[in-house]
């Protein structure tokens, strides 16, 4: 969990969860997710804009394309996890586990959020994957 008040940009994991999420099978990893949540929450809003990582010119489309893919999940048109559609915040932290755990299969099934994220992820390294 990310913490609020005394706890304010702490995270919370518990070490099961922690290796759970980073052994081969597992679809779900804690501790990415909830790094995300704290990289989303440093600009004082847990909204899905990462402004830390995200270029300006990057806000519309980011925006834009998470929309259409939030809309295609409630209708049950996509392959990513439904907890996706609860809010932009958790949308931004489930396609993150995404990007971060089955690179290959986002860019093939999502060019454009893999495209995205790969500027927003990588854009300090100056290259792409």
């Amino acid at each position: 969990m990310v913490g609020d008040g005394v706890l304010n940009r702490k995270m919370i994991l518990s070490l099961s969860s922690l290796r759970e999420g980073f052994s081969m099978t597992s679809d779900h990893n804690t501790a990415i997710h909830e790094f995300v949540h704290l990289i989303d929450k440093a600009d004082g809003e847990v909204d899905g804009i990462p402004e830390y990582l995200i270029p300006k010119a990057l806000i519309k489309p980011w925006l834009t394309e998470m929309h259409r893919t939030i809309e295609r999940i409630r209708k049950g048109q996509s392959d990513i996890a439904d907890y996706a559609a609860t809010n932009e915040a958790e949308f931004l932290a489930v396609i993150s586990e995404y990007f971060f755990q089955k690179p290959t299969s986002l860019q093939k099934d999502h060019p454009r959020l893999y495209a995205l994220l790969d500027t927003i992820y990588n854009k300090e390294a100056g290259q792409h994957k």
